[in-house]
């Protein structure tokens, strides 16, 4: 092993524990790890944020900005509201979810629509005493469905 490996080994070490530990934030962990990975000399300056400029990064950027708005907004929950009611049964709430969800990934990025609605989904699944699994699946599934309309 290379020097340069060993000091890349034990920089992911570091940054897996302190993920794990859970004290400190994780982009702020991921930050200081890259900045490390910078200054020890294993990462060109010139390519430490050119993985900023991917498209991926950007539109998860703008999803987490877009769906802080709504939930601030209070729209998102406003519709949710009336069609997550927790007192349907599972597979009607399935499907009435579902169905705004596939409408929304029609006009808008899947991981946007499911950023969105996820939140109340949970909410609307802890009122209901049911575990937000059983409805977050069907979900997802169905913003992969209505993004295929594009």
């Amino acid at each position: 092993m290379t020097q340069d490996q060993g000091l890349l080994a034990a920089l992911f070490a570091a940054i897996l524990g302190m993920l794990v530990w859970g004290r400190f934030r994780h982009d702020l962990v991921a930050a200081g790890g890259l900045l490390t990975a910078v200054v020890l000399g294993l990462v060109p300056q010139q390519e430490a944020f050119s993985g900023f400029a991917n498209p991926a990064v950007v539109i998860v950027a703008l999803v987490l900005v877009a769906s802080r708005a709504f939930e601030n907004s209070g729209v998102l929950a406003w519709v949710m509201r009336s069609v997550a009611r927790e007192s349907r049964p599972v597979a009607a709430h399935v499907a009435v979810t579902g169905t705004v969800a596939a409408a929304l990934s029609a006009v808008i990025n899947n991981v946007a629509a499911l950023a969105l609605l996820m939140p109340v989904d949970v909410q609307a699944a802890r009122k209901a005493g049911r575990p937000p699994g059983v409805t977050l699946m069907p979900l997802a599934f169905a913003t992969i469905l209505g993004g295929m309309v594009t």
